[in-house]
């Protein structure tokens, strides 16, 4: 890097391709890579690394949020930022993390409402004899992931002990769709 002279833009485009790549799993790579690109450095990219402040991320967040982002979205975001930056402080790139001392908005936690028996039942009618039934009484039944409902194969499905062992989960990667591993452990 020439130190002087490096962008906010040109340092998260090589943070990420160096240091999160291959260190996450790919769809939170390309969650990252897409906010990066398209909110982080049309704003802040062409800042040099050095001159950031405190007050232009803080700007950037209430700019974000008067745009109709959410404050989950722009959360995520102060997230890549504050990792992005802390590295550059391990790089020796600038002395501080600046994103450290900025406030975030907090995301409103999404509130799970269960379905109540009759609307359960009502689903189940209304499924009944479609090729996917089974999997909305799966989903009703299990709380599993969409994902890891579409991975499943016959060997994850123990019929004798009433067990479905969720080992993979099927993603989007890039407009593929591919098998990776299970979000969670206790999945």
């Amino acid at each position: 890097y020439d130190d002087e002279n490096v962008t906010v833009g040109e340092y998260l485009d090589s943070w990420l391709k160096g240091s999160v790549y291959g260190s996450v799993r790919q769809s939170a790579y390309d969650r990252d890579t897409n906010l990066v690109n398209n909110h982080i450095k049309p704003i802040l990219g062409g800042l040099k690394l050095k001159k950031l402040n405190s007050a232009h991320i803080q700007s950037f967040y209430r700019d974000r949020l008067d745009t109709g982002l959410s404050a989950s979205t722009v959360h995520k975001m102060h997230d890549i930022l504050r990792r992005g930056l802390a590295q550059t402080v391990t790089w020796h790139l600038v002395s501080r993390n600046v994103a450290d001392v900025v406030k975030p908005p907090r995301p409103v936690p999404k509130e799970m409402v269960a379905l109540s028996a009759d609307e359960t039942r009502r689903l189940f009618d209304a499924a009944r004899g479609d090729r996917l039934e089974t999997l909305y009484i799966l989903a009703v039944h299990t709380g599993m992931r969409q994902g890891e409902m579409l991975a499943l194969r016959w060997q994850d499905v123990d019929m004798e002990n009433a067990v479905v062992s969720v080992r993979r989960t099927l993603t989007r990667s890039g407009g593929r769709v591919v098998f990776g591993e299970p979000k969670t452990k206790k999945s």
